[in-house]
């Protein structure tokens, strides 16, 4: 449920047909960042489950497909971003170990901090500036 509170709300964002907001520059680093801890929980989660386990893929799928359903340079930079943190996180974790367990337990709980920011962007609570 990392992204519960991004993907539940997201949704109805683009329902109205005038498409999403438009994101400020934190707001697309934020989404380059969550693909980066994504990718980094699901290097780990490889070395623990194997290569078909694709629990944090399936996340970067719906993160793409909100974020940026269109090829162009925002998609490019996410699936880079997922990728190379794949890579990075593969190699420090060749096998599953307790440090590799807590470290998909530190990135889930980071990228949960992540996506209620992006959510928060979309639909700010009331009487918060």
């Amino acid at each position: 449920m990392l992204l519960a509170s991004l993907l539940a709300t997201l949704p109805a964002s683009r329902a109205n047909g005038q498409g999403l907001p438009l994101r400020s520059q934190q707001y697309l680093g934020d989404a380059q960042h969550l693909a980066a801890v994504l990718g980094k929980a699901h290097g780990v989660r490889y070395a623990c489950k194997g290569k078909h386990d694709q629990y944090w893929r399936k996340h970067m799928i719906e993160l793409l497909d909100l974020e940026a359903p269109d090829r162009g340079a925002l998609r490019d930079s996410l699936v880079r971003a997922f990728n190379n943190a794949f890579k990075r996180t593969r190699s420090r974790f060749p096998l599953c170990t307790t440090e590799t367990v807590e470290a998909e337990a530190t990135y889930a709980a980071e990228g949960r901090e992540i996506a209620d920011r992006m959510a928060a962007y979309y639909f700010p609570k009331p009487g918060r500036n």
